[in-house]
């Protein structure tokens, strides 16, 4: 099968090599673990320049597109425009010129794109499947809801990490319940590495090591995560907590909690790492905490959970998801942090290494690459 991976939007940032990270990383992960499985995977990124690259057993065809917002591939203010439809065909003929057997489109929210592309597979007879990839809710624009409504229509299926991530569809109509198909949207290639051989090229210790890896920012909740490891430290005085971190909108008030609970000894705030050591840096720990009160999915936690680091998470749907209903991790109500206490300190901490390897195990089965591509290769079949 010949499949093509759209992807319609970059950032302003990267002007002479589309940087791997973010949004980014996962079509470069993705499109192998199809390839691995015997098919042609063409992918048709966005970008300053024309270009073909091969790497990974993939091709990438980079189609010359202004940059544009999200916002504006949402169509902006009014839903729609005008002045698009012209960058938007630039990449629909990059797929024409690719002669795929099915397309998917990476965000179901950025209509502009996706209506084109909507239309050329309908008439050529191509099945297309789109990702939410956490764009935001349906316009309900009126005067668009019919356009809306008929592209939506004309995807066979659309991934979304939890069918309750797909509610604001489901529940108005715009997408019927088997037009979901439930996937993680994106997953990890991070591997696990010797503890102690990490640690001492992070210089990390601790008897357990927490590790936390997101913004510090009201939807992350760090202040549940701090309160909830206070009491955890009381009952395991070796535990230690090291946070990196992006962005830090919180950060002064993070640290006016850490100096309140008297946590300045056993917490580590080092901000900002290289990508590059975020690896050795989560393979450095024995728990990940994330107090999240909403996520579409989780580079951080999938990352963690790669490394074999027992996750200590919020329950909210994407999460529970994760980690199997809590077969392999820890899951406590959102901004519960005594039960997050309690509920770690259940854990056997002598098991540590049987519990990291039913962690990875887990991982590998259900959450890996190779596991998501098996999703999307039926779903494409299906639909083919």
């Amino acid at each position: 099968m010949r499949i093509s991976i759209i992807n319609p939007f970059y950032d302003d940032v990267p002007k002479t090599v589309l940087e791997v990270t973010g949004r980014y990383r996962h079509v470069e992960a993705l499109a192998p673990a199809l390839a691995r499985r015997g098919h042609e995977v063409v992918v048709v990124q966005a970008f300053h320049e024309d270009r073909i690259e091969r790497r990974d057993g993939v091709e990438f065809h980079y189609a010359r597109v202004p940059q544009r917002s999200v916002a504006r591939l949402r169509g902006g203010v009014l839903g729609i425009d005008l002045l698009m439809r012209g960058n938007v065909r630039r990449l629909v003929d990059a797929v024409a010129d690719v002669r795929p057997d099915v397309v998917h489109m990476n965000g179901v929210t950025l209509l502009q794109p996706l209506a084109a592309l909507a239309e050329w597979c309908a008439e050529s007879d191509r099945p297309l499947t789109s990702t939410f990839h956490g764009g935001g809710k349906p316009l309900r624009i009126p005067w668009l809801a019919a356009l809306e409504r008929r592209v939506l229509k004309r995807c066979h299926g659309v991934f979304f990490t939890t069918r309750a991530h797909a509610q604001a569809w489901t529940s108005t109509g715009l997408l019927q319940p088997d037009q979901v198909i439930p996937c993680m949207e994106v997953s990890s290639t991070f591997t696990p590495a010797d503890r102690s051989a990490a640690r001492a090229r992070t210089g990390i210790h601790g008897d357990p090591v927490f590790a936390w890896n997101a913004r510090l920012a009201k939807i992350k909740d760090p202040f549940t995560a701090l309160k909830g490891f206070d009491l955890i430290r009381r009952r395991w005085p070796g535990a230690r907590l090291y946070m990196i971190y992006w962005i830090a909108d919180w950060e002064a008030a993070v640290r006016r909690t850490i100096a309140e609970l008297g946590l300045q000894d056993v917490v580590e705030m080092r901000g900002l790492i290289p990508p590059a050591a975020v690896e050795d840096f989560l393979n450095s720990a024995d728990f990940f905490i994330q107090t999240s009160r909403y996520e579409v999915a989780s580079f951080a936690v999938l990352e963690a959970m790669s490394c074999g680091v027992i996750p200590v998470l919020s329950d909210i749907p994407p999460f529970r998801a994760m980690i199997g209903d809590g077969s392999c991790g820890i899951l406590f109500p959102v901004g519960d942090f005594k039960s997050l206490a309690e509920r770690t300190l259940q854990t056997d901490i002598r098991m540590l290494p049987e519990l990291s390897r039913k962690v990875r195990a887990h991982f590998e089965r259900a959450l890996s690459y190779d596991s998501i591509g098996a999703i999307y290769e039926s779903a494409f079949l299906a639909a083919a």
